[in-house]
Order: structure tokens, then sequence, then C-alpha cells
């Protein structure tokens, strides 16, 4: 019998970095592109949510190496590397910003992300991660309800909060991993 891999699956945004992905670029829109507001809704209510963070990568520029990342979950990453198998970055931001983000930090096995077929949030990451690493074990690092499906399944809920998650997720054994106020 094959034994399981122990997977840490590691959030983007609001967890890795202390913002959005998707307020970045409709920040940069409204500066510079105000023009194309009206389509990204658009897209947004007529297409699904993953053409419109597609257009919003095709249409703005971020510059990772200036996103404000969270020191207590890169060090947590680094602190436990050796007990994973494997370390993903999986986000609901648009995969080549994703992988804009793994390639820059070069702390990760993989990476996963929105694109036009899969908008990569809650329960589809954990079909996600089940699918690619055939079951796994995993962990989890998140911030925000929309994890609660991801942590239900997880072997071990590891929290970012930004002072209103411990309260809906009380049911489950914790551990908070920073504090973002």
């Amino acid at each position: 019998m094959q034994k399981r891999q122990v997977v840490l699956a590691v959030d983007l945004d609001h967890t890795l970095i202390d913002t959005d992905m998707i307020y970045l670029c409709l920040k940069q829109i409204i500066l510079k592109k105000i023009y194309l507001l009206p389509y990204i809704f658009y897209l947004r209510f007529f297409r699904g949510k993953p053409y419109a963070k597609e257009f919003l990568y095709q249409k703005t520029c971020i510059d990772v190496h200036n996103l404000p990342f969270n020191d207590d979950v890169m060090e947590y990453i680094r602190n436990e590397k050796d007990k994973y198998n494997h370390i993903i970055l999986i986000s609901g931001s648009y995969y080549k910003y994703v992988k804009a983000v793994y390639d820059y930090l070069k702390i990760f096995n993989s990476y996963a992300g929105t694109n036009l077929s899969i908008n990569m949030i809650s329960v589809n990451k954990v079909k996600y991660l089940n699918n690619k690493f055939n079951n796994p074990i995993f962990d989890y690092i998140g911030d925000n309800i929309k994890d609660l499906p991801i942590w239900k399944l997880s072997r071990k809920v590891l929290v970012v909060d930004h002072g209103n998650i411990i309260n809906k997720i009380s049911h489950l054994k914790y551990k908070v991993i920073s504090k973002r106020y």
C-alpha cells in the first residue's frame, strides 16, 4: 500500500500576503483605466469570476516583488517544511499571479490558481489537492470563512486571524500562526 503524502497548502490573499490580488488589480483599473470597469462587471456577472480574474490580469501589472508578504506565514513555512512531502501555494487568484509569487519566493514545490475552467476557491481547492496528490493528508493555512470546507477536511487548521475568523471556527481545533489586526 502506498503511503499518503503529507501536504501543506497555503492560501495567497490575506494569508501569505497582507492584501488581495483582485483588490490590487481593481485599484489599478480605477486609477489608470476606469473605462474598463463596466466590462469587468459584465464578465463577472455574465461569464463568471474566472473570466473577470483573467481580464484583470491581462489589463494590470502587479509587481510581486513589492507585495506585502506576511512574515509569520513565511517563517512557519520555513520552520515546518521538513514535516511535509510537498508545499503548495493554492489560491483563488488568477494562476499567472500565483505562479509569479511561486517563482519569486522559491519556497513552494508547486502552485495552483484560478483559470478559465476552475475558480480555485473553497471546496475546489480540496478537489484539486485530492486529485493531484491522490487523497493526501494535508494542512491548510487560510484566513477566511470561505476556507471552512477546506479546514473541515484538513489535518491541521492553521489560521491567519484578522480579528473575525476565530469565532466562526471555534468548533475546530485550530492554531493561529499570525494575527493581522
